[in-house]
């Protein structure tokens, strides 16, 4: 498996693993630290040979499975839905239910709100 390892914006880094086959099987993102991590996306996106996303994990600067946008863990079929998804604050894990009531999660979702508000002026 051919791997390549890339320098991006900001200090974060991104290395390719690639199948025999020369397609994509996954993508890792890594701060300067060797944390997975990547602020505006999936610091692991792992693909299927024919090239459908198969997994994705989100994780904050420290290395921890956290996202307060959705989940933090999704795996995906080969047609690209859902198979199943885990909820993570700082490498905690939560129920959906759980998730949406957390304080953090509620004021980020406020913030996004009004921040979109602010940018249709």
């Amino acid at each position: 498996m051919n791997k390549e390892r890339t320098e991006l914006k900001n200090g974060i880094y991104k290395k390719i693993w690639y199948y025999k086959s020369g397609e994509i099987k996954c993508e890792y993102y890594f701060n300067s630290n060797g944390k997975h991590h990547r602020l505006n996306g999936p610091a692991i996106i792992g693909y299927y040979k024919s090239g459908e996303i198969k997994n994705e994990y989100y994780y904050n600067s420290k290395g921890e499975l956290h996202r307060l946008d959705g989940p933090a863990e999704i795996l995906y079929n080969r047609s690209e839905e859902i198979q199943y998804e885990k909820y993570w604050i700082n490498d905690k894990y939560y129920t959906k239910e759980e998730f949406y009531k957390r304080p953090e999660v509620i004021k980020f979702r406020n913030i996004n709100r009004n921040l979109k508000i602010l940018n249709k002026k």
